[in-house]
């Protein structure tokens, strides 16, 4: 009886955890033709479009695209100007790329919207935010941008952009808890805010959800950690969650988390193998993947950015 105790314990624990675990594997891809940490980022199509990045003396200006089926990077027009900390999301075959902050910055004045239709190839200028954001997140859903997050006057307000009417307008319900270097993204018409930093420069595991239809804000599960400058993306109708970093004490993670399927728990999956912060996470054609980024937090970032491509495939 004891030996059939131990051939049961044996067999049953790894399924009684089985739940807890996610199978799936990395590999690194083409590496970036310039490394660089917080960048905007945004899919079109089957390519990856990386605008501007942290640079050693100053915002990168810098536009690439890669090809996430060929595996291979190409350069595009460059931005206006250098910027960082951005966002930039793809709608109706454009991309829109808002506020960051530039050389001159001393704070984030930076309220511009710009705009790049690939058929056209330049970076036009459209209506300014209703006020400057900088380490926001922007994503479509609806034919409709918008904007959480970030540094700013009243950065807690949730900015709206029809590309239809060319308008800004400013939802009436606020970010429930205002912080900066989070991640979007969207899931069934609804948009996740998850993490990032409290604006007392503590890393957030809070996720808050928006149901842009109602206007309305709840609670979704807190992340296993608290991280700022993560990156998020859904592929095969789960969100993942990916890296990050904590200034105090200093860590950049590797943590790959996944919303399970029920949305009330996150699962780990297969880490990173080389923890990075304030990368940019897409997911594409079944594959979820991890551009560039830094290997060190806080000031360390613009010494150790990276020009890493990390595919994972489920």
């Amino acid at each position: 009886m004891r030996n059939v105790f131990r051939f049961w314990i044996f067999f049953a624990l790894p399924l009684l955890f089985a739940g807890s675990a996610t199978a799936g594997e990395w590999r690194e891809g083409a590496p970036s033709t310039t490394g660089r940490a917080f960048a905007a980022s945004a899919l079109l199509g089957e390519e990856i479009y990386i605008a501007g990045g942290t640079g050693i003396s100053k915002p990168v200006s810098s536009v690439d695209a890669y090809d996430t089926i060929g595996d291979i990077w190409r350069a595009l027009p460059a931005l206006p100007l250098g910027l960082q900390q951005a966002a930039m999301t793809s709608i109706n075959g454009r991309l829109y790329l808002s506020g960051g902050y530039t050389a001159d910055s001393p704070g984030p004045d930076n309220a511009a919207l710009y705009l790049f239709d690939p058929a056209v190839g330049v970076w036009v200028r459209g209506p300014d935010m209703p006020g400057p954001r900088a380490w926001h997140e922007m994503v479509g859903v609806n034919g409709k941008l918008y904007v959480m997050g970030g540094v700013g006057p009243q950065a807690n307000r949730v900015f709206v952009f029809d590309p239809m009417s060319d308008d800004w307008s400013v939802l009436s319900s606020k970010l429930p808890a205002e912080r900066s270097a989070l991640a979007l993204t969207v899931l069934a018409g609804e948009i996740y805010a998850l993490g990032g930093r409290n604006p007392n420069g503590s890393p957030s595991s809070r996720v808050d959800i928006l149901d842009p239809a109602s206007g309305k804000w709840r609670r979704g599960p807190a992340l296993p950690e608290a991280r700022a400058g993560i990156g998020a993306a859904v592929l095969d109708g789960r969100i993942h969650v990916v890296g990050g970093e904590q200034v105090s004490p200093p860590r950049t993670f590797s943590e790959h988390n996944i919303l399970n399927e029920a949305g009330t728990a996150w699962d780990s999956a297969e880490p990173l193998a080389t923890p990075r912060h304030g990368a940019s996470v897409t997911a594409a054609g079944g594959s979820l993947f991890a551009i560039g980024g830094a290997t060190g937090p806080g000031v360390y970032t613009v010494f150790t950015v990276s020009d890493l491509v990390s595919i994972y495939r489920p």
